[in-house]
């Protein structure tokens, strides 16, 4: 993979995200239960995140520095399983009263400063896994990855939307 088809790669990412948000409609993605107890929106919440904390390590290697080791809560190790848990309480309780329209714009916002971030780095920086120290021997380009969703995330969301009437019912009125 060069610079370019990681830039692809972002760029069709995003597509296919608006095109899932289209398919589940802003009017369900409120509702609980579409992870757990989560609602949609809690998961997108999520999912932004987790992108936050690899923006924030792009950010500083585009600045050749080393990132913070305190993305969350002082002493919280996302390797560890106990802690992974303990971080995504955290990220529930940090966004949970965050308005639909606030969540979204952030995710969407996050794609566009991933393509920018990326087209400031050289093929070197990006594929170069000895490049930068921290990220212990991987490629910086190893950052930008959607397996999150795709693996942990997406299933189960789009078995909820199958399982979802494709009319909602608001307030006593019917939507499509």
């Amino acid at each position: 993979m060069n610079k370019q088809q990681l830039l692809d790669t972002i760029q069709n990412e995003s597509r296919e995200w608006e095109q899932f948000l289209g398919q589940v409609g802003e009017e369900r993605m409120e509702l609980p239960g579409a992870t757990g107890k989560w609602s949609f929106k809690d998961v997108v919440a999520h999912l932004s995140t987790w992108q936050s904390n690899s923006l924030e390590r792009l950010q500083a290697a585009r600045y050749d520095m080393t990132p913070s080791a305190h993305f969350w809560p002082a002493g919280w190790d996302e390797e560890n399983d106990h802690d992974l848990q303990k971080i995504n309480n955290w990220i529930y309780e940090e966004n949970c009263d965050r308005t639909l329209r606030d969540v979204l714009n952030e995710s969407r916002q996050h794609f566009r400063e991933l393509s920018e971030l990326v087209r400031g780095f050289s093929d070197e920086q990006l594929f170069d896994p000895n490049r930068f120290v921290w990220m212990e021997g991987k490629p910086l380009a190893d950052l930008v990855s959607f397996s999150h969703f795709h693996e942990e995330h997406e299933p189960t969301l789009r078995q909820w939307l199958a399982s979802q009437p494709t009319t909602v019912q608001r307030d006593g009125c019917s939507q499509v």
